[in-house]
């Protein structure tokens, strides 16, 4: 087995290693927003661990392009889906998401 068959192997081994582990995570726990934080592994790293291992073995061919295009989506992509579940979440519960400026004596215009 050549270097990069091993570099991709060692990191497509880990990125299912991160993955799986999240998974199991988020069967043992309850909370929804404890599983959330949990989600935040396996699409950060253990994703990108998986697109470098693409990377590795086939090189910035269409595939390693690709996976590349992948990984930089999931990076950017995971935080602003985590905050809007985690948002949903807390409104759900009863949270309020309003500026105590905007709460006034109820008339527009008037200050308190």
């Amino acid at each position: 087995m050549t270097v990069t068959g091993v570099v991709s192997t060692v990191l497509l081994v880990a990125g299912l290693l991160i993955v799986v582990g999240s998974c199991a995570g988020m069967a043992v726990l309850d909370d929804p927003l404890d599983r959330l934080h949990l989600t935040t592994p396996a699409a950060m790293l253990g994703s990108t661990g998986i697109c470098a291992a693409v990377v590795v073995r086939e090189g910035l061919s269409a595939s390693g392009l690709a996976a590349i295009g992948v990984a930089v989506i999931l990076i950017g992509a995971s935080p602003l889906a985590g905050h809007a579940a985690a948002r949903a979440i807390a409104v759900r519960r009863g949270a309020s998401w309003s500026d105590p400026q905007d709460e006034s004596t109820g008339v527009p215009g008037e200050e308190r």
